[in-house]
């Protein structure tokens, strides 16, 4: 897996494979748009619930069953609680990790439910990763009944998405996000383009215009 750091003021961690990435499941919006690898999604505020939920659903667009888990980064939480419902179970995460890992059928395409809920007035900013993930399935018989089981090995390391919360006093009232900024080409330090990141230091243009520098493991 490569790793890689993103060069504001200061280093934030993120995520990224150095596979291809695996379509079996790709993230919609609330308008059924597919949302791309990479995509920055901002939420700002919380709902009438206290919530600052993640506007996404999850497709199977492989037309067969699957196994599947979504890994979730959430080390930079400063208070409060995240929850998620990915693939029809909830369960409340403390610390970076899976959320529950189901068999789903050939058809699913179900939202993830997932949510921070900051404790009152303590406005904060963070960002979270989410990427889908792959896993094999294992079948079992037994006394004439067939079961299919999560297996431990990641065959696929789906699209992922990066979603910055922005909770303050000005917008705790006004719930909203912003899907619509992607990484869309890539440079060396000498200003050639190159058709994908490589080791070291690169510079990463937006699709809203703007560039970072971004440290490739």
């Amino acid at each position: 897996m490569r790793r890689f750091f993103t060069l504001f003021f200061s280093f934030i961690a993120l995520a990224a494979t150095a596979q291809e990435v695996d379509q079996t499941f790709q993230f919609v919006d609330a308008q059924g748009n597919a949302v791309a690898d990479g995509t920055v999604i901002t939420i700002y505020g919380i709902d009438a619930d206290g919530k600052m939920m993640v506007p996404l659903s999850v497709k199977n667009m492989a037309g067969e069953k699957a196994a599947v888990s979504m890994y979730e980064t959430i080390d930079g939480k400063p208070s409060g609680t995240w929850q998620t419902c990915a693939f029809g179970n909830c369960m409340m995460l403390n610390e970076t990790g899976y959320s529950s890992k189901s068999v789903v059928a050939a058809d699913y395409d179900g939202e993830i439910e997932t949510e921070w809920i900051p404790e009152g007035g303590k406005y904060a900013s963070w960002t979270a990763t989410l990427q889908i993930q792959i896993f094999n399935i294992v079948t079992k018989t037994a006394f004439g009944r067939t079961t299919e089981t999560v297996g431990t090995d990641v065959i696929g390391y789906g699209p992922k998405v990066t979603v910055n919360f922005v909770y303050n006093a000005e917008s705790a009232h006004i719930g909203s996000a912003q899907t619509d900024v992607t990484p869309v080409e890539y440079y060396n330090l000498r200003g050639q383009r190159i058709s994908s990141p490589q080791k070291g230091l690169c510079v990463v243009r937006l699709s809203n215009g703007k560039t970072l520098k971004q440290l490739f493991y």
